[in-house]
């Protein structure tokens, strides 16, 4: 894990060493979730994001800017290793609300605990649960911003993961136990970031929570989703779109680079 470093980690997240336990891994992955924003700048601005992991402790958790599922989960990886908590990677595939998936294309982590096998994820920049989730149950499980579930399908031999809309289970993602190395890694990387096929190039992405609320962005879609209901709005100037990404989801930029990703998100076909 060279170009890691533990302290600067927790520090930024405002946790002190956490216990190999199911409530450690919980206030874990919370506290990124609400501390280190999803945002797909780098691919929508043409770059591919770099994995070293120095490379990404100097962005996301010194330059204060956020990353996507191979970044963000890298960081979550790494703390968890340096923690000494058992867990492997996986590649999923995104769903979302498909019966099938696309590429695997998202990086997360599977987390063995005394009590059972545990999803970690804090680089979904859909309404993935804030808290870990039992893998190992079929049972629906309360996460602070909905209600999940796994299930097994039997095409694709993928464990599922469901979240409740309120009216039916809408698919986020499946994945299985292939053992994913460096190179697959920075393979879906380099898709995720190049290929016309994924949506990472063509649309601004960002996502974070202020509490249990969830911040999205898709382009100048703006989404606030909370325990007590959905609101949906239109960003609609630069001075309130840089309110939010600089404000409200916390994320270091230039003035610049704001005037950059709103020059693309407003320009003219």
């Amino acid at each position: 894990m060279s170009g890691f470093d533990l302290s600067a980690y927790l520090d930024r997240l405002g946790l002190t060493p956490v216990p190999v336990t199911a409530a450690g891994l919980r206030d874990l992955q919370r506290a990124q979730l609400r501390s280190l924003p999803f945002d797909s700048i780098t691919p929508y601005l043409g770059g591919t994001p770099d994995l070293d992991l120095a490379a990404i402790m100097q962005k996301i958790v010194h330059g204060r800017r956020g990353g996507y599922c191979f970044e963000l989960n890298a960081l979550l990886g790494a703390a968890l290793q340096a923690l000494r908590f058992p867990l492997r990677r996986s590649l999923a595939r995104v769903r979302k609300g498909a019966s099938t998936g696309g590429p695997r294309s998202h990086l997360m982590l599977q987390v063995t605990l005394e009590d059972g096998l545990y999803l970690a994820d804090a680089g979904y920049g859909g309404p993935g649960p804030l808290t870990p989730l039992r893998i190992d149950s079929d049972a629906p499980q309360q996460a602070p911003n909905g209600r999940y579930r796994f299930w097994d399908d039997p095409i694709s031999g993928e464990r599922v993961l469901d979240k409740w809309t309120g009216t039916a289970w809408f698919p986020l993602y499946g994945f299985d136990d292939a053992h994913v190395g460096d190179m697959d890694i920075a393979g879906a990387n380099h898709i995720c970031a190049t290929w016309s096929a994924m949506p990472f190039a063509a649309n601004l992405m960002l996502a974070g929570f202020d509490g249990d609320t969830r911040i999205g962005v898709f382009n100048r879609a703006l989404t606030r989703e909370s325990p007590e209901g959905l609101e949906k709005s239109e960003i609609a100037d630069i001075a309130t779109f840089a309110a939010l990404l600089t404000g409200e989801l916390g994320l270091r930029l230039s003035d610049e680079e704001l005037d950059r990703l709103w020059d693309k998100l407003t320009a003219v076909p």
